[in-house]
């Protein structure tokens, strides 16, 4: 690892985390790498603003989840992928009216907490770079931002990607 990198990690602490098996409801877009940063706010505010109370089930009143669904072979240039923003719950019954649930596999994540007004990185690339110079690979084609609590675009976050032990 070059100094620089070494100084970001050392700044921003990632680590690797098991996470159990968790169920989240809530609303749904497709965009591409390009449309991203106008449909995802977009849709987070929607829900957080007006869609949010119409979920039962809730596990923690204080914590909101961003969830994006990589498509196999995933090629950021020009593919299409799923972005979901909701709440934990216990239960997926009585989901309202055009929400979606999903469930999210039990793995180890790749952890890096992030301040989008402070944090001069790429939280994305820089925790992928991180995994992969500690032996991990990616692991499955869904991660997710924990927000605790959002508080609008700016809302700090803990970004969760899926990895595994690289065996090569």
């Amino acid at each position: 690892m070059n100094n620089i990198f070494q100084e970001l990690v050392e700044k921003h602490k990632p680590k690797i985390v098991d996470k159990r098996e968790f169920r989240v409801v809530g609303i749904s877009c497709n965009t591409t790498m390009m449309d991203k940063d106008i449909k995802v706010p977009n849709i987070v505010e929607e829900f957080h603003s007006s869609r949010i109370g119409e979920i039962k089930n809730r596990m923690d009143e204080t914590i909101s989840y961003g969830i994006f669904v990589d498509p196999p072979n995933f090629n950021p240039e020009k593919d299409e992928f799923t972005w979901i923003v909701g709440v934990e719950v216990t239960t997926d019954e009585d989901i309202p009216k055009e929400m979606t649930s999903i469930t999210i596999s039990a793995h180890q994540y790749a952890v890096l907490e992030f301040n989008p007004k402070t944090d001069d990185i790429n939280p994305y690339q820089f925790l992928y770079q991180w995994f992969t110079s500690e032996g991990y690979e990616e692991a499955d084609l869904i991660g997710f931002e924990v927000y605790n609590p959002y508080k609008g675009v700016d809302s700090n976050y803990v970004l969760h990607l899926p990895v595994k032990k690289d065996m090569k």
